[in-house]
């Protein structure tokens, strides 16, 4: 597995990018739906740069670990509104499997929806759902500002598999470094 690691401006760049995506398009949010945990931050961002004050969050469960899911994705705090004849733009950070997309897309569709739009900054080429807009296409594991902690804790569980190959284990030593300078960089 390779590792793709984005700092705070990286994300600030790629929302602005797929902000003026979503400006270019016949598409304008009366709503954004923001998935919980990752698409929070690009949600509120887009927000601001759309001019759309109405944020709602879902919670969905779906990844166990780095590069692991449950069977399916779970909602795990649905929405309570009526959408009924609005225009929502749903926003996560990575279309990865796409199950969560398609979840939460016939969840919002329940609700009475009239236009539905997807975005999200990174789509993996397997995804079962292409995001209406996206930012960038990658096959890596993102490491985004919001989990880096998470990720190095995950990390140092994994280097305690003995299976692991000396490379994977350097590779992986390597990887924990990266996010521990620029978490050491946020400290000072």
């Amino acid at each position: 597995m390779r590792f793709e690691i984005l700092l705070w401006d990286d994300i600030v760049r790629m929302t602005f990018r797929l902000a003026k995506k979503i400006r270019e398009s016949d598409f304008m949010p009366d709503i954004i739906v923001a998935l919980l945990r990752g698409g929070l931050v690009p949600a509120r961002i887009l927000s601001d740069c759309l001019g759309v004050n109405r944020i709602f969050v879902v919670g969905v469960t779906f990844y166990a670990d780095v590069g692991r899911t449950h069977d399916k994705p779970v909602i795990t705090q649905p929405l309570n509104i009526n959408l009924g004849g609005s225009n929502v733009l749903i926003v996560d950070d990575v279309a990865d499997t796409g199950e969560t997309l398609l979840l939460v897309k016939e969840h919002v569709s329940a609700l009475g929806a009239d236009t539905i739009k997807t975005a999200t900054l990174h789509k993996k080429p397997w995804s079962k759902i292409k995001p209406d807009f996206f930012v960038s296409e990658t096959d890596s594991w993102i490491v985004y500002p919001w989990e880096y902690t998470e990720v190095v804790d995950s990390l140092r569980k994994k280097l305690q598999d003995e299976n692991l190959s000396e490379a994977e284990r350097k590779y992986i030593y390597c990887v924990l470094k990266k996010i521990r300078g620029i978490l050491k960089s946020y400290e000072d």
